[in-house]
């Protein structure tokens, strides 16, 4: 029954952290698009958002997958 809680727990700390980092990622690109003016020929502005999102998901999911398990195992 452990193994099983800490399983859930991590992936919905997981599925939390893809959310919330996508979320701040996007946030964090359009934030420096407008800062730097970042030119918009041939989207690349929207490419910078792109990889501040990506950026966000996978930092996201680690903190969740970490925050997770370690929640699990308090219990």
């Amino acid at each position: 029954m452990a193994a099983g809680r800490t399983i859930g727990l991590a992936l919905l700390g997981t599925i939390l952290g893809i959310a919330a980092g996508g979320g701040l990622g996007l946030l964090g690109g359009l934030g420096w698009t407008e800062l730097m003016n970042t030119s918009s020929f041939e989207g690349y502005s929207g490419f910078v958002v792109a990889y501040w999102i990506l950026g966000g998901i996978i930092l996201g999911a680690l903190a969740g997958l970490i925050s997770g398990a370690r929640l699990a195992r308090r219990r």
